[in-house]
């Protein structure tokens, strides 16, 4: 008979915990990590880590393990998120634990039995999905995400994501554990490039049976890997990680514009939103960008924007990747050819209120115009110059904004003399000077560059 570990008494027990470990400091002189090693012994997340040590090792059955973790863990959140209550397997997991919680945790080895319970669960869908959603959960703390790899914990996932009789939500769950893995985690990410779990979720999102969760959950694998988020190391692999995945070898952009042309941007857009994210983060050079464009992403892009455009998320991810993608010449002129301009203007004035939106759709245009004056041409004539002066009225307190319309309003005037007259007219310069006033870390050298190409002598005033 399978034993029945013990629920834990979430409120008493986690506050007798607190208590210990304040006696442990005070009363007896302990640093902070001294009380917690003398306190964990009976924390019921310690004993409920133990039980699932000991289950993997036939001692026990798994899932009551798995019950006992998911509610000592339960009692431990900082947050809770809509759906948390109960424990059945399925359920979805806490958003945080407390810090005494991950550290409890991880000394006690939970990790490191989940994954072996992954290897031990074959064909049994809901006790798997538990323990990846409570891998998941471990791995927002930092020193968790590190010891990670140290444990095979890619490789494993890896097994998940290859073995054909895992389904889809297993597969999705498993990919989000992977990318809450490579969180500022430099190791992480060169180890799911390097094992080849970055190539397999390439194959899944060339599958068109492929369900937009899975979709999404791989995109923001892709994407993780291919960001630079960990300081600690001297340097990066993001971009050569981009490089590889958009290599003819394994072809990132050309699978990635499929997915954008058979996914319904209006029935899916949290999906749409994670893709496009992944194609700015791996359009990381030209010739990146260059093929992308040469097998239609930039139209299929603005298609969505204007298929989406009373969405803000879609709004914003489509702005967000064409501007990533506007580095490159090439996209610069098709952009002004597709009408862009007049896209971003008109997504701006129907996102008023949204700042997010307004930074980005000045970012695009600001990337169109550098180094190509015929399209400043085009802004002016599409009403930029208005909405300039709006977005900078309208969201005076946002420094991202401010800076982006300060770069716009230089690029525009700096090499088209003819456009200064009009930008002074609609009242820039008050504007211009109140940015650098209020935001001088992120406007004052912009916004004295945008005042001097107007032509206004005293521009550092």
């Amino acid at each position: 008979m399978a034993q029945a570990w013990p629920k834990a008494k979430p409120k008493l027990t986690q506050e007798a915990f607190d208590e210990a470990v304040t006696t442990n400091i005070e009363d007896f002189d302990m640093s902070r990590e001294e009380a917690i090693t003398s306190a964990v012994e009976d924390h019921p997340i310690a004993v409920a880590s133990q039980g699932l040590r000991d289950a993997c090792s036939g001692q026990g059955g798994l899932t009551e393990a798995l019950e006992a973790l998911y509610s000592s863990l339960q009692a431990s959140t900082v947050e809770a998120a809509a759906g948390t209550s109960g424990s059945s397997a399925a359920a979805a997991v806490p958003v945080s634990l407390s810090q005494e919680a991950y550290v409890i945790a991880h000394k006690g080895g939970a990790m490191q039995s989940l994954l072996e319970a992954c290897k031990q669960l074959h064909n049994q869908t809901e006790q798997l999905l538990q323990v990846l959603r409570l891998l998941q959960l471990l791995l927002g703390w930092l020193e968790t995400r590190d010891a990670f790899t140290e444990v095979q914990g890619v490789e494993v996932i890896h097994d998940v994501l290859k073995c054909e009789t895992n389904g889809p939500e297993v597969k999705t769950a498993a990919a989000e554990v992977a990318e809450a893995a490579a969180k500022q985690v430099e190791e992480a990410k060169c180890r799911l490039v390097d094992s080849g779990v970055a190539v397999t979720l390439l194959s899944l999102l060339s599958d068109p049976s492929s369900p937009p969760p899975l979709l999404g959950a791989a995109c923001g694998v892709l994407r993780a890997v291919t960001t630079a988020d960990d300081e600690r190391p001297p340097s990066s692999r993001a971009f050569v990680h981009a490089r590889l995945l958009a290599g003819s070898q394994h072809g990132a952009i050309r699978v990635l514009l499929g997915v954008l042309r058979r996914l319904p941007a209006e029935q899916e857009p949290a999906t749409v939103c994670k893709l496009l994210g992944t194609v700015r983060q791996i359009a990381a050079n030209e010739e990146i960008c260059r093929e992308f464009t040469d097998d239609g992403g930039v139209v299929s892009c603005l298609q969505v924007l204007r298929g989406s455009a009373g969405r803000r998320d879609v709004v914003r991810s489509c702005l967000s990747a064409l501007r990533q993608l506007a580095h490159s010449d090439g996209v610069k002129r098709l952009l002004a050819e597709a009408g862009a301009v007049g896209d971003a203007v008109r997504v701006t004035a129907l996102h008023e209120g949204a700042d997010d939106v307004a930074e980005a759709a000045l970012g695009l245009l600001g990337n169109m115009v550098l180094r190509h004056p015929e399209n400043a041409t085009l802004c002016a004539e599409a009403g930029v110059p208005d909405m300039l002066v709006e977005v900078m009225r309208r969201h005076p307190g946002r420094a991202p904004v401010q800076r982006q319309a300060c770069l716009l309003t230089r690029l525009m005037a700096a090499r088209n003399p003819e456009l200064r007259p009009g930008l002074l007219e609609r009242g820039l310069e008050p504007l211009l000077r109140a940015a650098k006033a209020a935001h001088p870390n992120s406007c004052k050298d912009v916004g004295s560059a945008a005042l001097r190409d107007l032509g206004l002598d005293n521009y550092n005033d």
